[in-house]
């Protein structure tokens, strides 16, 4: 009897546990709404280290590292470059650490730039990069 137990109680904290750490980042929502229109991710970020340097207020690739993961979605000329937190917490506090931030979202869970623990800091102006990640909201 105890054994049984012991086994129902395991089953269920796994499954707790890979229900909050998958609920925790809204990025694979993201990421799919990206794919789904044809975008793909891409690695070369060098193009934008200097507006991610001054959004995190960071001097190097790792304090950036340090708080967030960067990620490029591209497709012909649109580009869509976003910025996903460890947690909400990280993302609200960087926001009120930074001029650029702050001037570009007031009210975080207002925000079209805010999707949970990610941050939208750059898409392509006349595309539908930003439109794709205000509908993953």
């Amino acid at each position: 009897m105890k054994k049984k137990s012991l086994f129902f109680t395991c089953i269920t904290l796994v499954v707790a546990m890979v229900m909050i750490l998958c609920g925790c980042s809204t990025y694979g929502k993201i990421k799919s709404a990206y794919e789904d229109a044809g975008y793909a991710e891409n690695e070369k970020i060098e193009a934008y280290q200097d507006q991610i340097y001054e959004a995190l207020n960071a001097e190097s690739e790792e304090d950036v590292e340090a708080v967030c993961k960067v990620h490029l979605f591209s497709k012909n000329l649109a580009v869509a470059l976003i910025l996903e937190f460890n947690s909400t917490d990280e993302m609200n506090e960087k926001i009120k650490e930074s001029d650029t931030l702050k001037g570009m979202i007031s009210d975080a869970q207002e925000s079209k730039y805010v999707s949970g623990n990610c941050i939208l800091l750059f898409a392509t102006p006349l595309t539908d990069a930003a439109e794709i990640f205000e509908s993953t909201k």
